[in-house]
């Protein structure tokens, strides 16, 4: 488990205002839950399966196991209109994805470019980003910086 600072979720959530009825499907330790009123969460540490869950959610906000990125992108898009993933930027360009995402009529509004946070996160060569999913969206896709060191 690769849990989020709490500095990256702030960033994220400053940016992106997520509003409404909001769910954390990956608490960890709630560096996204905590930061958000009354969010709702789930965590599988603590007996609350993300995907037992139903019912319907104006946002999902959350950095996903990257290894069950694509199990927790359909259900996502099955329980939510807006969706934030912390991810690898690449992740979401792969050719099932993007078949997950037409199949569920979502698209990608806006790219988050932010700065991997230092070890004991993944360091990689792929860039770190909060990537926006919205249902029924047709629009471009903006790319965004948060002061990222490139």
């Amino acid at each position: 488990m690769v849990l989020t600072p709490v500095d990256t979720a702030s960033l994220i959530i400053n940016h992106f205002k997520p509003c409404g009825k909001v769910l954390d499907p990956c608490r960890g330790q709630g560096a996204f839950s905590n930061q958000i009123p009354n969010c709702d969460w789930c965590e599988l540490a603590e007996g609350v399966d993300f995907f037992k869950t139903s019912g319907h959610w104006d946002w999902v906000i959350t950095n996903p196991p990257w290894s069950k990125f694509r199990d927790f992108l359909i259900h996502s898009m099955e329980v939510s209109d807006n969706i934030v993933f912390l991810c690898l930027i690449n992740a979401c360009f792969m050719k099932a994805r993007q078949r997950d995402l037409k199949e569920h009529n979502f698209g990608i509004v806006e790219i988050l470019h932010v700065d991997t946070p230092p070890k004991p996160w993944p360091q990689a060569g792929f860039s770190l980003g909060a990537v926006w999913f919205r249902k029924n969206w047709t629009g471009s896709c903006s790319f965004s910086h948060s002061g990222v060191d490139i």
